[in-house]
């Protein structure tokens, strides 16, 4: 329902659902509006047979130099905005009379619609400006907002194999690595519908009906293992309150709950099944070409967890008895030797893929715990014997005041030469 970002600063307005004759009316009047303002302006594809609209969006990119939110207010002849500034979404309330043509559809709706007959001047159409930061952003938005709710759709279908799809792309639905990061498989929409099942060209055809859009998406191999998830719940999955305003999403239910699915000759997918995890996360990797660069991700928070789990002053103090700052002397000389023991230089392919796994990570990932041990031992006891493990404190006091004194030093040095130039240039002035 439009209105919703208006609600703290026009409470009293009213945002009633717009019928066709008036929501066309003002995407016709405003288009050439926006045009001179941005490179490039587009509607969504309407979902076909939609009875009502509850606002009006606009997804734009390549501003114009100078256009601000203000500017737009103006040329929509807008009476209240929620301006946005950048990559974001702004809100604008056109009132009724503000464009000829949509005044006159306004009164043929006004006729037959109490709330708007009544509402008088309280009453306005919702229109949202949304910037992308370019091309390619823009029109994986106009793709994700088309038809309604198709975003939404394949969005259901793909968490039946673990990935999640946005308008930044398509990406594995739990973070990968260590720290966490997010992992794209593609943000390009041919290829994801391809990995699909769905044809780019049958949607850049478009759909005359609704059930046509729903048989579409039904095709995929995904929307099968989704009905099997639907069964297996008993109906419809949990709504959230915004959902209710969605009613192509539940009739998409409906319609896969309802469908008979035929599968192809052949081979069939595993995406039509529900589970296999481990199966489907490979063919997506497979399918997109992200085996190495996945593995490598897994091997690099593999290591790192390999190697703070082992190489930790909790076992320095368990397996050689040393306590206080002699720990860090033996973990350090560790790493030195791990850096160039022989099994560095074995670990797996991942690895070599970014190269950003310290030799000595490497090494631990091949070697056994009793190995490990055994080395540190050997570590602790030459170290012991070189007496490289006794720790002058008073020693390491004195360099630390000695460091504090020449850092003084050196800051003195430049507040001296700032004034002797500051003189400089006082005398120079006069």
């Amino acid at each position: 329902m439009g209105g919703n970002a208006f609600k703290a600063i026009v409470p009293n307005a009213i945002f009633p659902r717009m019928p066709p004759p008036v929501y066309y009316a003002l995407k016709a009047s405003l288009y050439p509006v926006l045009q001179p303002l941005y490179a490039r302006v587009v509607v969504p594809r309407e979902a076909p047979g939609k009875e009502d609209y509850g606002d009006l969006d606009f997804v734009v990119c390549g501003p114009r130099e100078g256009v601000t939110p203000a500017e737009v207010k103006t040329a929509l002849r807008a009476t209240h905005s929620v301006p946005m500034e950048g990559f974001r979404t702004s809100n604008f309330a056109i009132a009724l009379d503000a464009w000829e043509d949509v005044a006159r559809a306004s009164q043929v709706w006004a006729a037959t619609n109490p709330e708007v007959a009544e509402g008088g001047d309280r009453v306005y159409l919702q229109v949202d400006v949304h910037v992308c930061p370019d091309l390619a952003h823009l029109e994986r938005k106009v793709f994700e907002s088309s038809y309604g709710d198709l975003g939404l759709m394949l969005g259901l279908l793909v968490q039946t194999a673990g990935l999640s799809l946005s308008v930044y792309g398509l990406k594995l639905a739990e973070p990968v690595g260590s720290p966490p990061r997010t992992f794209y498989l593609s943000d390009d929409v041919s290829e994801i519908l391809s990995f699909l099942g769905l044809s780019m060209e049958r949607w850049e055809r478009g759909f005359a009906t609704q059930d046509e859009l729903l048989q579409w998406v039904a095709s995929s191999p995904f929307a099968i293992a989704f009905a099997e998830y639907l069964k297996s719940k008993g109906g419809m999955p949990a709504e959230r309150p915004r959902d209710e305003a969605r009613p192509l999403r539940q009739k998409f239910i409906a319609f896969l709950q309802a469908h008979t699915f035929s599968l192809d000759s052949g081979e069939p997918s595993v995406f039509v099944q529900l589970g296999h995890k481990d199966e489907k996360l490979a063919a997506a990797l497979k399918y997109f070409r992200k085996e190495k660069e996945y593995a490598a991700l897994v091997d690099v928070a593999r290591a790192a967890t390999r190697a703070k789990a082992v190489l930790n002053g909790k076992n320095v103090q368990e397996w050689t008895g040393v306590m206080g700052m002699p720990v860090r002397f033996i973990l350090d000389e560790m790493k030195e030797r791990l850096a160039s023991h022989p099994a560095a230089r074995t670990s797996g392919e991942g690895l070599e893929v970014l190269g950003d796994v310290p030799l000595w990570q490497r090494a631990l990932l091949e070697m056994p715990d009793e190995e490990v041990r055994m080395l540190m031992v050997q570590v602790k006891e030459e170290l012991e014997a070189a007496g490289k493990l006794e720790f002058d404190w008073r020693a390491a006091k004195a360099a630390k005041l000695e460091q504090r004194r020449q850092k003084e030093r050196a800051a003195d040095s430049e507040s001296v030469d700032a004034s002797a130039t500051e003189a400089v240039l006082e005398r120079q002035d006069v």
